[in-house]
């Protein structure tokens, strides 16, 4: 309701500028019609004052000369007040042009302003800075529930692991090994036993159905 009133108590300026220059180019067509007659009757009143001459009426030739002069006149006037008008109607055009132009210009700013508030060197090297320490917390609470086993576990290991230096070092005769040799390699718990276990069930299910093939031959 009050943005009804709102428009017919403040109409928008777009609209009285358009009714204007309407108003201005029927104002400039009347004009060039009023012109029209003017030259027309000039024309007439100059045919005019030769025929007078013609005839020898030389005061009347006069008159219409008089008459001539003062349609030019009204043409000379009107065609300055249209090109006042048509100079008035393209620096509205124009004005239009350049407003619209400065509003698209506001808006990039604005956009730009937006775009680098957002992107801007010290915004971006937070979020870094807050990444970073987000990773690096992540990694702590990791390795919190990764923990360590020998304390976890409350288990000391240090006297069994001297103990099995010592006996390889006897065992190699008192020096330990560099590289490790074929014969170090760790033994899996799980995955080398599971496709060991795969392979013998495989070869059972081909003898079977060997077999199976020479009984049906």
């Amino acid at each position: 309701m009050l943005i009804g009133l709102k428009k017919k108590l403040f109409p928008r300026k777009s609209k009285e500028k358009d009714d204007l220059v309407s108003k201005a180019k029927g104002h400039i067509h009347r004009l060039n019609v009023m012109n029209k007659n003017y030259s027309r009757r000039a024309e007439i009143n100059r045919k005019n004052a030769k025929i007078a001459l013609k005839r020898g009426e030389k005061d009347r030739a006069k008159n219409y000369l008089i008459q001539y002069k003062a349609y030019q006149a009204k043409v000379d006037r009107s065609n300055n007040i249209r090109a006042k008008i048509e100079r008035q109607i393209q620096a509205i055009e124009e004005g239009v042009l350049i407003s619209k132009t400065g509003d698209i210009f506001g808006g990039i700013r604005d956009e730009l302003e937006y775009i680098a508030t957002k992107a801007s060197p010290a915004k971006v090297a937070e979020i870094a800075e807050d990444s970073e320490a987000y990773v690096a917390e992540i990694e702590e609470a990791a390795d919190i529930l990764a923990g360590d086993p020998e304390i976890d576990l409350a288990i000391d290991v240090t006297e069994e692991l001297n103990q099995l230096e010592t006996e390889i070092l006897l065992d190699q005769g008192g020096t330990m090994p560099k590289v490790p040799a074929d014969d170090l390699q760790y033994i899996p718990e799980y995955e080398e036993l599971e496709e060991e276990e795969m392979k013998s069930k495989e070869k059972l299910k081909d003898e079977i159905d060997k077999l199976r093939k020479e009984l049906q031959g």
